[in-house]
Order: C-alpha cells, then structure tokens, then sequence
C-alpha cells in the first residue's frame, strides 16, 4: 500500500526541517519498492511531488543514480 502523495509530501518537508536528506530519499525509495509490481504508481506519485520536490531542493534516487546500485 503506497501512502498518498500529500502524506509523502509531508514527510519530505519534515526530512527537510530537519535536514536530514539521507531520509528524504529513503522515503523515495520504500515508496518506489511499495508500488511493486504496478508500475504506474510510482511515476504518478512524482509527478505528483515534483513541485515539492523543486521547492525543497531534493532530487529522485533515479537523479542521483542510485536506482542502478
């Protein structure tokens, strides 16, 4: 079950007050892994965050390339 992007959105903007990156983009990521085998659900929920994610400075784990790890 992937929590709905107003509630990610508001963890992301928690990591950020706190700023602590390292977990802005380990919720990226468990969201990714949460979306499993519906591949649509994951770019839906950035398409959702970008303007956060924009605001916020926080780039996707696919940015930082750490989807090939």
């Amino acid at each position: 079950m992937v929590p709905e992007p107003k509630i990610i959105d508001a963890a992301l903007r928690a990591c950020r007050r706190l700023n602590d990156f390292a977990s802005t983009v380990r919720i990226l990521e468990v969201v990714k892994d949460k979306a499993g085998p519906h591949k649509e659900i994951y770019p839906y929920v950035i398409q959702e965050l970008r303007p956060t994610l924009n605001e916020l400075g926080i780039s996707t784990p696919e940015e930082l390339g750490l989807d090939k790890v």
